[in-house]
């Protein structure tokens, strides 16, 4: 038999050391997580979420008791449970779960829009590049002094040009980052997640967010290829890639550091429990970095629970079940020992350095390790809170804060039933011996025979019905009371839930309403701004200027989130835009505007796709050059602008026509009334003559005397019809008299 020689002793005494420090490090992590799961117990928090996840669920100790009774009748044994009674109504009104599903659609309609994002990435704002925007010196060579050429025109560059160059490609690598984290959570699926989220700080009052974690990610491709004769045709291939993902984490599975105080990530780490069968730890094996020998070792010793949250568990906690492995992952600060433990190069030990790595256990046996794949060390986790905590990261969800008046609801209507059951029908007091029914049976039915004694004088005395007072009013008053005070304490209204009530009928009146309705939605849609979207998209931009091969995405960015600046007020917006869009028009304001994004924007506002509705980019692109090139557009003018012009001069043609028509028919009309006006004039004249020889025959005057006279009297007589004559001149030509 050989022996081993002194170099494989000292490799087998390395590597038996190697284990032990594994071993001892696993130990100190298992006690360190044991000792933050008893910190989060001992402030009442999980059992808090149980009496939360309950009154959710429309349970409570009543109805548990009595269906626990029931079910023991059903099965034939004795009822021994005296808590539920069951002739005291055990009814549950789900108002907690309308209210916190109310507030959670809510929420998650103005943060999770259809047609937007509720973030997005800007160029780092720099003083001395907007300074330098507005310069209108000439730009010159830093060593020659020589003027700087513009490379398209060869015209001379000033200081504004250069910034405004500058700004546009900052601009357009800001876009290409935005586009790239945003493929990067579709192909997550975030929106999903987030809404996860959402649940669960409604209804727990915390949720959390993990990411942007790495994944390797198989998706079916389907590939082109060309046979052998020339044809081309599709296979269906499988593709890995690897892209950052983010997953929504149930609260009650994550243990921050107790000392954290209100952010995680003021503390030391953070521990995340998951739930593994033996097949899914066999599958930890193909996935790199993974111990094959700690996996092995994992599988042989068999499930095993934490102590601690064992000890803890409540005994209404949901089951558990018993043959799975419970995986610890650790993300936080770990010493430099212990991480060369795990076979991680952390370089030479410095006391001032804080070392932040991810340790995977099982049981509590260490199966991975690696380095914090940020360079600041930020841990994955967001947390978002309903309703804060002083000095906690764990919140108040809608079912605590409704709890008194669920309470008090149900109470109420509990006694309502009660009340109802007792004053439905009589109370029947009987003189034992006294009367007997006839059919043996006391229970009341119609036309029922009764005997009466022979010691029985008067039946009444014996037998009578005795009505207890309804008190239904009362009762429903505190029922309002109660639906009042909980939209007051939960600040979900009922107009949020779809409900009008006494609202206006007015769309201004309406507006404002929900406007101030909304109030404590802004503020959680601004906390969820702080709390989630801005740090979380921001380690996405981290993770991208870290590991991405793609230069034209990478810049001094920042994170806008936009959750309460723009989506909120969307209703206000949409007004706004319509508006905006006659200004556009105007001359004075429209230099100011860009037509096509204040178009896009208004279609947005109506749910419409801008590319549902806008011609081809190039039939646009053809229609803008026309605009820009007035020659151009005069040699080959548009059709319908020519159709537009046919028209009116036909229009013109037509007006002038009809205007001639109505000068001849004028002209004819004067024409008529002169000839009348003659012939008017010789049929008086005609008479004139004739009353003179009149008078002179029968007066005898002299004819001298008569032709004075009548002189005057024609003086008169024609100045009146001139006048006359006049007068129908000016009718006839502007259809008014004098």
């Amino acid at each position: 038999m050989m022996q081993d020689t002194p170099v494989e002793e000292d490799q087998q005494a390395a590597k038996e050391r190697m284990e032990e420090k594994l071993q001892t490090f696993g130990t100190n992590m298992g006690h360190q997580r044991d000792e933050w799961i008893r910190s989060r117990y001992s402030y009442g928090v999980d059992k808090r979420w149980l009496e939360d996840e309950d009154q959710y669920n429309a349970k409570d100790n009543i109805n548990k008791a009595a269906s626990q009774m029931m079910t023991s009748v059903e099965q034939g044994y004795p009822v021994t449970t005296q808590q539920a009674k069951p002739h005291r109504s055990t009814v549950y009104i789900g108002l907690t779960r309308q209210k916190s599903n109310a507030a959670e659609a809510r929420l998650a309609d103005i943060l999770l829009p259809t047609d937007d994002r509720n973030w997005g990435i800007q160029p780092t704002p720099k003083p001395d590049l907007m300074t330098m925007a507005r310069d209108e010196q000439m730009a010159g060579d830093k060593e020659t002094g020589e003027p700087l050429l513009n490379p398209d025109t060869q015209e001379p560059l000033r200081m504004k040009d250069i910034a405004r160059a500058a700004m546009d490609v900052a601009r357009k690598k800001a876009e290409a980052m935005q586009l790239e984290i945003n493929d990067q959570l579709i192909e997550c699926d975030y929106n999903a997640e987030v809404r996860k989220v959402i649940h669960n700080s409604a209804v727990l009052g915390t949720g959390v967010v993990k990411g942007p974690v790495v994944t390797n990610r198989t998706r079916k491709a389907w590939q082109p290829y060309r046979d052998m004769e020339g044809n081309q045709i599709h296979t269906l291939e499988i593709v890995e890639e690897i892209k950052p993902a983010s997953f929504s984490v149930d609260p009650r599975n994550v243990w921050p550091d107790p000392g954290c105080g209100d952010s995680i990530h003021n503390g030391k780490g953070i521990y995340e429990r998951e739930q593994l069968t033996s097949r899914q730890v066999r599958e930890l094996a193909k996935q790199p970095g993974f111990m094959k020998a700690q996996l092995r070792k994992v599988l042989e010793e068999g499930p095993k629970k934490s102590a601690t949250f064992q000890e803890l568990k409540d005994e209404d906690q949901r089951d558990i079940a018993r043959d799975v492995y419970e995986m610890w992952t650790y993300w936080g600060e770990v010493e430099h020992e212990d991480l060369e433990a795990t076979g991680v190069n952390v370089g030479e030990k410095d006391e001032l350095r804080s070392i932040s790595a991810c340790v995977v256990m099982i049981n509590s046996t260490v199966v991975k390790a690696f380095l914090n794949p940020l360079e600041g060390g930020d841990l994955p986790y967001d947390f978002f809170v309903w309703e804060k905590v002083a000095g906690s990261v764990w919140g108040y969800g809608v079912p605590y804060l409704m709890r008194a008046q669920q309470r008090v609801l149900n109470a109420a209507w509990r006694q309502m039933m009660d009340n109802s059951g007792v004053t439905s029908g009589p109370q029947i007091i009987v003189k034992a011996g006294t009367i007997q029914p006839a059919d043996k049976q006391w229970q009341l039915s119609a036309r029922k025979i009764w005997y009466a004694t022979d010691d029985v004088d008067d039946v009444r005395k014996a037998f009578t019905a005795v009505e207890f007072n309804s008190h239904q009013a009362e009762l429903a008053n505190i029922i309002k009371m109660a639906m009042e005070l909980a939209d007051q304490e939960t600040g979900v209204p009922a107009i949020t839930q779809g409900e009008k009530g006494a609202a206006p009928d007015t769309v201004g009146g309406m507006q404002m309403l929900m406007n101030s309705a909304n109030v404590v939605l802004r503020r959680l849609v601004k906390q969820f701004d702080d709390s989630v979207t801005k740090p979380h998209i921001r380690r996405y931009y981290d993770y991208n200027m870290m590991y991405s091969e793609d230069e034209e995405i990478k810049g001094d960015f920042s994170v806008d989130a936009r959750g309460s600046s723009a989506l909120l007020v969307r209703d206000i917006q949409n007004q706004s835009f319509l508006n905006l869009l006659a200004a556009a028009a105007n001359p004075v304001f429209g230099v100011y505007l860009d037509t096509q994004k204040l178009f896009e924007k208004a279609l947005q506002a109506q749910h419409i796709d801008p590319k549902d509705v806008f011609k081809p980019e190039d039939e646009l692109e053809k229609i803008k050059e026309q605009m820009a090139n007035p020659q151009q557009q005069q040699q080959a003018p548009d059709p319908r602008v020519q159709a537009a012009q046919i028209r009116a001069q036909t229009d013109m043609e037509r007006a002038k026509a009809q205007n001639a028509g109505d000068m001849a028919e004028i002209q004819l009309r004067q024409t008529l009334a002169q000839q009348e006006g003659e012939l008017r004039m010789a049929e008086l004249q005609m008479s004139r003559e004739i009353e003179i020889l009149k008078m002179s025959n029968s007066q005898n005057i002299s004819l001298e005397e008569i032709k004075a006279k009548l002189a005057d009297t024609a003086i008169r007589e024609r100045g009146k019809k001139e006048i006359y004559a006049a007068e129908q001149n000016l009718k006839l030509r502007t259809g008014s008299g004098i």
